[in-house]
């Protein structure tokens, strides 16, 4: 394998005066066969966990033992000066508890990578390179050709063993499909299908990190994925019924139809297709996942779907908190889910496009101008997008102004209304620098140091 991750030949060469080989392993290994880069650097051995440690230490490796129960620990190297890291892993058979919920009930370590393949989750990640004698192995029999027919299969010969010991195998089934394009062999999503109820005993976290990674699915390797590989990552999870296990609320828009006037797909096929196509933000892609969630509850409560987009950030704020989304996501995403019916046919004049913008800040906007281009695009039938155009127009004429976005790009400051009025901090104050604010939006030539002064001093009489 050509060229080695730094510092591996010299960590190999301490192994095998150790009496060991030592084995890349994993997606370092397939996206070089791929031609891709990207991967991290796993390694393998039949060295136990504590005897790995001890003459590694011996010869001045670094030793974290990050999971020395499952026979792993983390190798720190210097290589030309710097710092890299490995993580290795003892052959071993894993053995799960009912359900799946990810993580080994125990190990137990083994001297044959046969079975250290088996335990592994699809074929293509189950290679392994020699990095003494330079030799790719494929102890399932069944991964360079699945690699070259681009197929995700399970490594183990029962792809309900996979499935079952690991239900968050699913999620990285669809993941690994739509960042390489790959499709998945029958008998596994078959199995994947029976076991998605097993997606419940995963980790939030976990499947929030794995929805992540499917909806920025074309970015981890551009120009390898389909230019839709997020809608196919999705429809993945969709067509196994894991979607219902991740984003229950979203899964609700399954066959909830909508107005042919404007919608081709129903509900949930018109969000997959609208995160699809948003450009490659997470919070954007998200929101555009999430835009319309609450069509099914409103419909539900009131016989059609008008202010879905309130119902929506609601249902959108509890799905993301279930996930343990942070907070700054869960704010942008609720702003876009709130904001996306707005100026709907494009009819709004440019001030009030103006206050909008204001109300949502410059970045948020600029997204919100990106979900409704995709909203449109995502709905099968809606050519052209009137309103995103006006948006971005408007937009265009604000930054030429020179328009202030905030209290804070005023030519006038708070300092400057108490001198005028010869008063101290009040609530006064912030009124009247809320005031120019909006005459300013809807006037940008009046942010000059003395037209805004005179402006004060009138705006002061008014609020006496």
């Amino acid at each position: 394998m050509n060229p080695l991750p730094e510092g591996l030949a010299d960590l190999a060469e301490t192994f095998g005066r150790n009496g060991f080989r030592l084995y890349l392993v994993g997606g370092y290994v397939r996206n070089h066969l791929l031609g891709l880069g990207g991967a991290d650097r796993d390694i393998c051995s039949k060295a136990l966990p504590g005897e790995a440690a001890l003459f590694l230490s011996r010869e001045g490796y670094g030793i974290i033992e990050k999971a020395p129960e499952l026979g792993t620990i983390e190798i720190h190297a210097r290589s030309g000066g710097r710092r890299v890291v490995f993580e290795h892993t003892t052959f071993r058979r894993d053995f799960y508890p009912e359900g799946g919920e990810h993580r080994p009930r125990g190990v137990e370590f083994t001297d044959s990578i046969e079975e250290d393949a088996a335990r592994r989750d699809f074929t293509v990640n189950a290679l392994y390179f020699d990095v003494q004698s330079g030799q790719i192995l494929d102890p399932t029999k069944r991964g360079l050709k699945d690699l070259e027919n681009r197929l995700i299969r399970a490594a183990a010969e029962d792809p309900d063993i996979t499935i079952r010991d690991d239900g968050l195998r699913i999620m990285r089934m669809a993941r690994f499909a739509a960042e390489l394009g790959f499709g998945v062999d029958d008998s596994l999503f078959e199995c994947a299908k029976r076991r998605a109820p097993l997606i419940r005993d995963i980790s939030s976290e976990r499947k929030r990190d794995e929805l992540k990674k499917i909806l920025m699915s074309d970015v981890r390797y551009p120009g390898f994925s389909p230019r839709l590989a997020p809608e196919y990552g999705l429809n993945i999870l969709k067509d196994t019924g894991a979607i219902e296990f991740v984003l229950p609320m979203l899964s609700e828009g399954r066959g909830v139809a909508q107005s042919e006037r404007y919608h081709k797909y129903d509900v949930l096929d018109h969000c997959i297709k609208t995160c699809a196509a948003a450009p490659a933000v997470y919070e954007l892609r998200l929101a555009a996942l999430l835009h319309d969630i609450g069509k099914p509850g409103a419909l539900k409560e009131s016989g059609n779907m008008y202010g879905h987009e309130k119902t929506g950030a609601l249902a959108a704020k509890e799905e993301l908190e279930s996930l343990k989304a942070d907070k700054k996501t869960i704010k942008t995403v609720l702003k876009l889910v709130e904001n996306h019916m707005f100026d709907l046919e494009g009819n709004a004049k440019p001030a009030a496009i103006r206050r909008r913008a204001v109300k949502m800040g410059k970045t948020d906007f600029e997204l919100l101008i990106a979900l409704r281009r995709a909203d449109c695009e995502g709905s099968g039938i809606v050519t052209g997008c009137k309103s995103a155009d006006n948006w971005q127009r408007e937009l265009e004429r604000m930054q030429a102004l020179r328009m202030p976005w905030s209290e804070a790009e005023l030519e006038v400051s708070g300092n400057d209304v108490m001198r005028i009025l010869g008063t101290g901090p009040s609530e006064k104050v912030g009124m009247i620098l809320s005031r120019l604010l909006n005459e300013c939006v809807a006037d940008p030539s009046l942010n000059e140091r003395a037209r805004l002064e005179k402006r004060i001093a009138a705006l002061a009489k008014t609020l006496r």
